[in-house]
């Protein structure tokens, strides 16, 4: 159902992509139903590639029984792979299997294609229908005999001669590089594949999140692209290669149809975004800019079509516009480098990484190249190149902007001494006053310098005792207040819980009273000590609220988790023995809790003050207890 050549979004992938290359035995005489033998020490996979008789049926009408009648016209593929191209037409593939053992073997034929609409497979022995399959990627993933992305379809050859039908039916491309496979050395060489696969998936989620994080810091929108345009290819790559079909939706057929022609528009709008963008292609050249922001515009549009138009059509338009697009990203990387922007250097050589390792696979696929491990996941590569290259292209133009910045300067600088000069030639007497004059300006220049470094390292200090808490080490309740302020819209946003926990010392002053503050300081720290470790999740919160009052704040942990991590908080507290002064001390705490999914309208003040009252309840009711309660304003 879909076009194999989009899996990249380049004009490379327009060449055929498979060719036979492993072991089988000759054609038999019929070129149109050849033969493969087969033994139990035969090679584990054997490729079908072109050696197929193929029947091409336009209306699609032809039953099993007629494609086998002999008044068909069957005909020996004669192109170098069995890609058909985009084609209304049902075709039929035949070939035979010739067991020369005297027992039966356990074979899978697969069909390395996930996005296909229809497809049939028939085997026959000693002219008797041994089994049947009905597949496709228009129905549910649980369907499938074998649970794998591909379609595989498990076969027992009777010894002899054991004849193939496979009938295919797509409104995409037709493509049938069929493999005949040893069941253990396929899932010995799925199992590889799924490796390569989550390491290249691996290194591209850690280049998002890196380069949101840095995104975060220096507010370049051009980060932002970036994430977009990996996160879309990504999500493509893996509904292209039937990953997400089989783990994400594996029910969602509908959605899987249309998902790679959306996630190739996708792509296109972030490519034509980060293209403009970091080229400064409205500032360089109008043309230009005009003709990325129309692609950018058929891009869009073409993400809106995806939900509404057919598939056939979306996938037809996809192809005629990412074309021009990488060809458009391509060539204004060179343009702007040979125009003398540095910056652009890396830019390109990430779009001719990509280039290359097409190039690489074509050639393989082609039989230019020997097939290797290298040269099958040549393009794996390549886009790994270019997503790494890509973020070292955003964080050399940050440094050669600044070195710009920095020429400028000295640039104006040196017009300014050169002005200077000229003025002391022409007025002789006021030399040495001038002289003196840039003295005393270097001399405040350099006090000024060295004032606002000190100020520099007076604010990082002032910063760091105005978050944190002195005697814990932990944050403070200024911290923590602005914390909340962004924790509580995440949970809005998300739709999950928010949970703050209140808890303080019991009987706190008496320890003072007793022993002294610098026992209760002992307390405090240990405490902390305690519990720090255990609140290690990006957006947890652990803060000191005042005194002996400690605050915690979870996002996205139901209250009856909340709950039980305040009793495990509780019951450590408890058996947690302070030694002072060789003297053993003892503590507990009560505990106030509040948990639900904030509201619109919700305020940090709502989840504090409820979190308290539940405090006031826990030291009503005895102390060294948890209690819970009840947001009133948020929807619980």
């Amino acid at each position: 159902m879909h076009l194999k050549s989009l899996a990249l979004l380049l004009w490379a992938l327009a060449l055929a992509l498979w060719t036979p290359f492993a072991s089988g035995s000759p054609a038999a005489p019929d070129a149109s139903f050849p033969v493969f033998e087969l033994a139990h020490d035969s090679a584990g996979r054997i490729e079908v590639g072109a050696r197929m008789g193929v029947l091409v049926d336009p209306p699609g009408a032809l039953s099993l029984e007629q494609a086998r009648s002999a008044g068909q016209a069957w005909q020996a593929i004669t192109r170098q792979s069995p890609n058909f191209g985009f084609t209304q037409d049902a075709h039929w593939f035949r070939f035979q299997i010739d067991n020369r053992d005297s027992q039966v073997l356990s074979r899978f034929i697969e069909l390395p294609i996930p996005f296909l609409d229809d497809v049939r497979l028939y085997h026959y022995a000693g002219n008797v229908l041994q089994v049947q399959y009905a597949l496709g990627d228009e129905q549910p993933f649980a369907q499938r005999v074998v649970r794998h992305r591909n379609f595989i379809m498990p076969l027992k050859l009777a010894p002899g001669n054991n004849e193939i039908y496979v009938r295919l039916a797509s409104t995409g491309t037709i493509e049938a590089p069929l493999r005949i496979w040893d069941p253990v050395l396929f899932h010995a060489a799925s199992n590889d594949e799924n490796l390569a696969q989550g390491a290249v998936v691996g290194i591209l989620l850690v280049m998002v999140i890196y380069n949101l994080f840095v995104s975060f810091s220096t507010r370049d929108i051009n980060y932002l692209y970036y994430i977009g345009f990996v996160a879309s290819y990504l999500l493509f790559h893996l509904s292209l290669t039937g990953y997400m079909f089989a783990y994400v939706w594996p029910h969602a057929v509908r959605w899987n149809s249309i998902a790679i022609s959306t996630f190739v528009a996708s792509s296109g709008i972030f490519t034509c975004l980060f293209t403009a963008s970091f080229l400064k292609l409205r500032s360089f050249s109008r043309p230009a800019f005009l003709w990325v922001r129309a692609l950018l515009v058929l891009s869009a549009a073409l993400f809106v079509l995806t939900f509404a138009l057919p598939y056939s059509t979306t996938i037809r338009l996809g192809a005629a516009v990412s074309m021009p697009i990488a060809i458009t990203a391509l060539t204004m990387g060179y343009w702007r480098w040979w125009k003398g922007a540095k910056f652009a250097r890396f830019y390109c050589l990430a779009w001719s990484a990509i280039l290359i390792g097409l190039s690489v696979l074509n050639a393989s696929k082609l039989g230019w190249l020997p097939i290797n491990m290298w040269t099958e996941n040549a393009s794996q590569i390549g886009i790994v190149m270019l997503v790494v290259l890509l973020s070292f292209t955003l964080a050399d133009r940050i440094n050669t902007d600044r070195t710009l910045r920095i020429n400028a300067q000295a640039v104006a600088l040196g017009h300014e001494r050169k002005a200077r000069a000229s003025q002391h030639a022409l007025i002789l007497a006021k030399e040495r006053a001038n002289r003196e004059l840039e003295a005393r300006v270097e001399s405040r220049t350099t006090d000024l310098n060295t004032t606002l470094a000190q100020l520099k390292i007076a604010n990082d200090q002032l910063f760091a005792l105005s978050t944190t808490d002195g005697l814990t080490q932990i944050a403070n309740r200024t911290c923590f207040d602005a914390a909340m302020v962004v924790e509580l819209r995440r949970a809005q946003r998300l739709s999950v819980p928010l949970t703050v926990i209140l808890f303080d010392i019991d009987h706190f002053k008496r320890i003072n009273d007793t022993y002294g503050h610098p026992a209760g300081d002992a307390c405090l720290r240990t405490l902390t000590e305690r519990l720090r470790p255990r609140i290690h999740r990006a957006g947890d919160i652990l803060a000191r609220y005042g005194g002996e009052e400690f605050v915690i704040a979870l996002i996205g942990v139901e209250a009856e988790q909340s709950a039980a991590l305040a009793e495990e908080f509780r019951s450590s507290i408890e058996s947690m023995v302070v030694s002072f002064d060789n003297l053993p001390l003892r503590l507990t705490a009560s505990f106030g809790l509040v948990s639900a999914v904030p509201r619109p309208d919700s305020q940090v003040l709502d989840y504090v003050s409820a979190a308290d009252r539940a405090l006031y309840v826990a030291k009503n009711e005895g102390r060294n207890c948890v209690r819970i309660g009840t947001l009133t304003t948020a929807a619980i």
